[in-house]
């Protein structure tokens, strides 16, 4: 098996803990290549851009199922085609072989190929001669990694199991995706559009390999979770899935968006040696560096107090500039388009993990060491959520970081004894706060709007996805393990079979916009009413009393 290592860089660690730190390898690393029995008898399926060689293989269950790994969904976006929009995809003569993953997108720590946008399809059936062949439904995968690291390397567990098409999918991430400049060919988002491609080279040829184009699920985690509220979002995106689960991630988290890509852009390209003040000038050099070196360059572009002061990265989602020939992904901020009703409305899941924040606290090292817990203690505002629009050090962003915490710790030291709370304030901070946000605009204007708190195990950062893509690993039958991984997987492939989540024993009741309740997702689920209710009212309060610097700063 290929083993895919997302490693991070070697950036000095500061003391606020970021989304940057989460290493996407615990999970990566146990992804099985192979499923079950090592059957492998090659399967051939032509599709308009020529002949494709799969494989065959058949589950521990003995589900019987091929796959096709390393489809080009569109040209690769190299020489004058990098940041741009993808492109359609060559033809080809003869049969290629589709038996190994195709090449990451390059990406942080120097990993990965530009030639990268493949799809991979896992079919438990092949459309044979009768006219009366049922088309199974399809999900579509988007993958994790903080819109930076990560691939569509992954098979699908159990999921293959309940007769659904599992189609994995790569896309641009950092600089290479998520490049915008004003007044140049570079309009943004061009990672989003990668998986707007996939879309429509789905709904185009997924027939052929059994699936149903008019039943396609659309999930992922973290950033794909994010991935995928963006496409319930865009207008582009539109008549192309039916269905959507978002996992750990929401575009409404503060990670997942930036206003601005343009100053950083403008400095990549001082570090690499051009001063400019012409976009096109800075996108046309851009294009002429090598692929490693530029990813070089992003890894090394932020000073260390932007590191404190960004969540994330300096290239993410964001607001597009209008450019000739180029279509528009996201037209306004994201929680502008959800508030005005006019989404795509598809049933939707969205959910978080009991612990999201775990990873994001900081090292073992730093949690041991006093002087990590005093450097938060003098910098409180760190605290303050960035959207809220209130300048650091005005009474509005001091006023807010006191009451946080008041409420998370009480006349408690943030220090390593009150850790737990630490993690429950991340937690809400980069994943629930936005995540129940969507719930609540969501269900305003759709009656199929589902939530989740998952709290089985250790429910760190997208733990479910374990429990779900991952689950042929899971050992045993009654096990608590095997239990989770047969609720998630029952759950999930019925709700992309009908929009309605469903298992045995078990009842979810949509969100309605006046209710709210969620499936607190363990071995003993359970349907109650509001995700962690006393600490969503009190960051509804702030935002009423604060949003926007409404206390003059």
């Amino acid at each position: 098996m290929r083993k895919v290592i997302c490693s991070k860089s070697d950036r000095k660690r500061t003391v606020q803990v970021t989304f940057r730190q989460f290493d996407y390898r615990v999970l990566i690393d146990r992804s099985p290549l192979v499923l079950g029995s090592q059957d492998d008898p090659q399967v051939t399926v032509t599709i308009p851009q020529g002949t494709l060689r799969g494989a065959s293989q058949t589950t521990v269950s003995g589900t019987v199922y091929h796959r096709f790994l390393g489809i080009p969904y569109a040209k690769p976006p190299v020489g004058n085609l990098r940041f741009r929009s993808p492109q359609p995809p060559e033809n080809w003569n003869g049969t290629r072989d589709a038996l190994e993953f195709g090449s990451n997108c390059r990406q942080e720590g120097g990993i990965g190929e530009e030639d990268c946008l493949f799809i991979n399809i896992f079919t438990p059936q092949l459309p044979n001669n009768s006219a009366d062949t049922e088309l199974l439904p399809v999900m579509v995968w988007f993958h994790w990694g903080a819109f930076v690291t990560g691939n569509g390397d992954i098979t699908p567990g159990h999921l293959i199991d309940k007769h659904v098409l599992f189609v994995p999918v790569n896309y641009r991430v950092n600089v290479f995706g998520f490049l915008s400049l004003q007044g140049a060919d570079v309009s943004g988002n061009a990672g989003l559009k990668d998986q707007v491609a996939a879309l429509r080279w789905v709904k185009n040829n997924i027939a052929l390999f059994g699936g149903d184009p008019d039943s396609v699920t659309i999930f992922g985690g973290s950033a794909g979770g994010a991935s995928v509220h963006y496409h319930v979002l865009s207008p582009l995106s539109s008549g192309l899935f039916h269905r959507a689960i978002s996992e750990s991630g929401s575009a409404l988290n503060p990670w997942a968006f930036t206003p601005d890509t343009q100053s950083y852009a403008f400095r990549l390209g001082s570090n690499l040696g051009l001063e400019t003040d012409s976009a096109q000038e800075l996108a046309d050099f851009l294009r002429t560096v090598p692929g490693e070196q530029l990813s070089e360059a992003v890894d090394t572009l932020l000073t260390k107090e932007e590191t404190v002061k960004l969540l994330t990265y300096p290239f993410l989602p964001t607001l597009e500039y209008p450019v000739e020939g180029e279509s528009v992904f996201l037209t306004d901020y994201p929680h502008n388009v959800a508030t005005s009703g006019k989404f795509n409305k598809v049933p939707y899941i969205t959910g978080i993990c009991l612990l999201e924040g775990h990873q994001f606290i900081g090292s073992d090292e730093d949690l041991a060491n006093s002087s990590f817990w005093e450097a938060i203690m003098d910098n409180l505002e760190q605290v303050v959520p960035t959207d809220l629009g209130l300048p650091a050090g005005s009474p509005g962003s001091i006023e807010v970081a006191n009451k946080v915490k008041e409420f998370y710790f009480g006349y408690e030291d943030i220090s390593l004894e009150t850790k737990s709370k630490w993690i429950d304030l991340q937690t809400d901070l980069l994943f629930a706060i936005g995540t129940q946000t969507t719930i609540h605009i969501q269900s305003k204007f759709s009656n199929a709007t589902y939530n989740y708190q998952f709290v089985f195990g250790t429910p760190y950062h997208i733990a479910e996805v374990y429990y779900l893509i991952y689950s042929e690993a899971v050992e045993g039958v009654n096990t608590g393990p095997a239990i989770m991984s047969r609720l998630m997987t029952d759950l999930w492939s019925s709700f992309a079979k009908t929009g309605i989540p469903s298992a045995t024993n078990v009842t979810w009741l949509p969100a309605s916009g006046s209710s709210y309740p969620y499936l607190k997702l363990d071995t003993e689920h359970q349907l109650l009413n509001k995700v962690e209710k006393d600490r969503m009212d009190f960051w509804a309060g702030i935002y009423k009393d604060y949003y926007n610097g409404s206390i003059d700063g």
